[in-house]
């Protein structure tokens, strides 16, 4: 019988079989849900409800916690175990961890930390780097913008690795879009743009299996494999290089 249970680790690998040598097709995130339908050789096979990836994740990641409220909206956090700056570290937590943010009636928002359920102990979280999850960014864009520098990692989706897809995902998902997790599927983002049509900051560039963000008209910031990091570089140095080893541009579109 399928049971919905919580990821209650700071990020999860999402395998391709169950075992730890599989291949590596995606990560869940702190916080989120998925649903398990069977178990085997210490892993479970998940469906993610962030975007219905399916796949193996090792059992001792998943747990039970209370529901989300808030997500982080910086590309680090760290959980420590008071509420004070030289308070012991916990953990650490990624851009995108979903978070449920501990009520307290004497909270008048002013206090640096709030306390969070990390996995059934308490921790606290700099209120800075939380949003809830009613609020959204206006400028999606300078939340990846944030990213610049983060290594490449093929499968990863998380601050400490990711690839060209995770990037538009997690970005997007801190202004309240819900975007599929793979560059293929990321083709059906909002509207087609024709090549005459001027581009401008947040429109998505796409190759076969690479997708990359406008910052202006010129510049594109994307997770890649060349630069093995979130990278920004003018759009048509990117279009040279990628078109010898993958083709040509094979859509441009404004979520």
């Amino acid at each position: 019988m399928a049971a919905v249970q919580s990821v209650v680790t700071p990020q999860a690998p999402i395998k391709s079989a169950p075992h730890a040598a599989a291949s590596l097709d995606t990560e869940a995130l702190f916080g989120e849900t998925v649903t398990v339908d069977e178990c085997e050789n210490g892993f479970s096979h998940v469906v993610l409800g962030t975007d219905g990836y399916r796949g193996w994740m090792p059992s001792a990641c998943l747990g039970g916690m209370p529901d989300v409220t808030h997500q982080v909206i910086v590309p680090h956090s760290y959980v420590t175990a008071g509420a004070d700056v030289k308070s012991p570290g916990i953990s650490h937590l990624s851009l995108g961890a979903r978070l449920h943010v501990c009520p307290h009636p004497d909270d008048d928002g002013t206090s640096p930390f709030v306390e969070i359920d990390f996995a059934g102990t308490p921790g606290f979280v700099p209120r800075v780097h939380i949003s809830p999850l009613s609020v959204v960014c206006d400028d999606w864009v300078a939340v990846a913008e944030q990213l610049m520098g983060s290594p490449y990692r093929w499968g990863g989706r998380a601050s400490t690795g990711l690839d060209c897809s995770a990037l538009v995902q997690l970005s997007l998902a801190v202004a309240g879009k819900a975007v599929p997790r793979d560059s293929g599927p990321q083709h059906a983002i909002g509207y087609a743009l024709d090549e005459t049509d001027e581009l401008q900051r947040g429109d998505l560039v796409f190759w076969a299996g690479h997708v990359g963000i406008m910052q202006d008209r010129d510049r594109l910031l994307h997770a890649n494999a060349h630069h093995m990091a979130v990278a920004s570089e003018p759009l048509a140095v990117a279009i040279r290089r990628i078109a010898a080893t993958t083709g040509p541009v094979s859509a441009r579109r404004r979520p």
